[in-house]
């Protein structure tokens, strides 16, 4: 018997896993869907941190810290790289300003039409088919189980192991019956365009040009309590028109993928122990929305913590 069985294998829950047995545990991972086929694959997955304060802030420090040493490493999937971040509003400077090899306010005449304020950033940016992959070759190579299977109910799972870690999304309205948690939609397109050197994020509309190690993502939507994973073809449209108006070369990309994904969304993320009733434990760790990736190893250092005390 494991020590722990994380359920979920998206980014929250490999790093979760992969934290737990680094510090000495046996787990194991039980998932629906194998990483490459998860929410996390559709991801922009970029180290973004802008407007967070608390427990967010925090979470997004300490995976900050295990990002940037994963950029020199090779086949991690996880690179450097400059953005230009706008805004429609004067912004202060970014409370990580200090915490990142580069950042500078963009002049106002350098600044898009009808945006006021902006930055040049260097953060890191994942490439989710290689970082999974990474991921998971690192919490298999040390011996890591990772089983396909649907946990039907907490109780069930309980029987496996004295402590559970709940990962499981936007899947955690029903398995962990919280009605708070809802679906974000996302859509986003993959694209061949070596000539995009520079990144570009305006959160107001939605213009993502992410350059990464495995293309350039571009995107995107955002449709809360939308539960259709479908690609649209009109939205891929509208979203590629607006990148183009950024980058006229990305106006007739070569599309290498598209993604549609189900981001968990919540009022707050929930990172907290349940005892059952059956007996054992759960460490719930979902509700991440749009910055799992942002968050993912603040937040397994934190179920590394809660486990600790349970076992």
């Amino acid at each position: 018997m494991p020590d722990i069985i994380v359920i979920g294998s998206g980014v929250i829950g490999l790093s979760a896993a992969l934290t737990l047995q680094q510090a000495g545990y046996s787990v194991r991972i039980l998932t629906r869907d194998r990483p490459q086929s998860t929410t996390s694959m559709a991801a922009g997955a970029l180290w973004s941190a802008t407007d967070m304060e608390g427990e967010l802030r925090r979470w997004a420090a300490v995976s900050l810290k295990r990002f940037l040493p994963l950029t020199e490493v090779p086949g991690s999937g996880v690179t450097l790289q400059r953005f230009r971040e706008v805004y429609a509003e004067p912004t202060p400077t970014p409370w990580y300003h200090n915490q990142i090899p580069f950042c500078e306010r963009i002049p106002k005449q350098d600044l898009p039409r009808g945006m006021r304020d902006g930055y040049l950033i260097d953060v890191p940016i994942v490439a989710p088919p290689l970082y999974l992959d990474y991921l998971q070759n690192q919490f298999e190579s040390a011996s890591g189980v990772i089983e396909t299977r649907m946990a039907r109910s907490l109780p069930e799972v309980a029987d496996e192991a004295p402590v559970i870690v709940n990962c499981s999304g936007v899947g955690a309205r029903q398995l962990a019956a919280d009605e708070s948690v809802y679906p974000i939609r996302g859509q986003t397109m993959l694209v061949a365009a070596p000539q995009i050197r520079e990144g570009f994020m305006y959160s107001g509309d939605i213009i993502h040009i992410f350059p990464r190690a495995d293309g350039v993502l571009l995107g995107g939507i955002k449709k809360a309590h939308d539960w259709d994973q479908t690609i649209d073809p009109a939205i891929a449209a509208a979203f590629l028109e607006k990148c183009a108006r950024v980058e006229p070369s990305l106006a007739e990309p070569e599309i290498l993928r598209q993604f549609s994904g189900l981001r968990p969304g919540r009022h707050e993320v929930r990172l907290e122990v349940e005892a059952l009733s059956s007996g054992g434990h759960v460490i719930h760790n979902y509700g991440h929305a749009a910055i799992g990736y942002t968050l993912s190893w603040g937040c397994a250092e934190d179920v590394l913590a809660l486990a600790r005390d349970l076992l």
